[in-house]
């Protein structure tokens, strides 16, 4: 028969180990309780830096083209004339002298190139029907020369009717069938047109300025045989 004292300590002992772990058992980690894991540090990836990347353009500053489009050079141009043709800036440029058989006439007295405007053949700018009109009236007084050029521009006939003597010498030149230097040509700027001389080729300075009247008439030639003949 075993004695119960006995038991009776063992059933203290465990149920004194099952209540009250040792502080050997804690350290360890006994009962769920663990030692926290040391995480590894992760090892820093160093950047490599980028190259530099340069444009052309860091270097040299961006150079706009110097050059003009044909319309602007073409506007430049349109705009020179109209400012010669309005300010009579080459009525200087022409010199009246007498011809003893055409009488006056003009001679440059500077060089011109072909193609260069010459001068204005300034004058009243009347309609056709009033130009012949007053051509009809000017053939009544033999005093009067014929200063009318008649044209016809934008499929209008117009006429410069240059019979008033003035300061313009345009009005002057005179005729050559054979030889003429001049073109006439009619220009427009603001809805205003004009007719003007240009260069038929280089004109040396001391030389007659001479154009083409396109008169054919039997009556032209009968009464000035030099429009013929020059």
């Amino acid at each position: 028969m075993k004695r119960g004292g006995r038991k009776g300590n063992k059933n203290r002992s465990i149920a004194r180990n099952t209540t009250s772990p040792l502080a050997s058992d804690i350290e360890n980690g006994a009962f769920g309780r663990q030692t926290p894991a040391v995480e590894t540090p992760k090892p820093i990836k160093k950047r490599t830096p980028k190259k530099a990347q340069f444009r052309l353009t860091d270097y040299y500053g961006v150079r706009k083209s110097g050059r003009k489009t044909v319309n602007q050079l073409k506007e430049e141009a349109d705009r020179d004339l109209y400012m010669k043709i309005i300010n009579h800036e080459t009525e200087h440029k022409l010199d009246i002298y007498i011809d003893p058989v055409k009488g006056r006439g003009c001679r440059a007295n500077i060089n011109f190139h072909k193609g260069d405007y010459v001068v204005e053949y300034k004058g009243n700018m009347i309609p056709y029907s009033t130009a012949k009109k007053t051509e009809s009236e000017y053939k009544l007084n033999d005093d009067i020369g014929s200063f009318m050029y008649f044209f016809e521009f934008h499929g209008k006939k117009w006429c410069v009717d240059a019979t008033e003597e003035t300061e313009f010498k345009g009005r002057l030149i005179n005729h050559s069938l054979l030889k003429p230097n001049l073109k006439t040509k009619v220009v427009e700027f603001n809805g205003k047109h004009f007719l003007i001389f240009v260069a038929l080729r280089d004109i040396v300075s001391g030389e007659e300025l001479l154009y083409d009247y396109g008169d054919r008439s039997s009556e032209a030639a009968e009464d000035h045989p030099w429009l013929i003949n020059s």
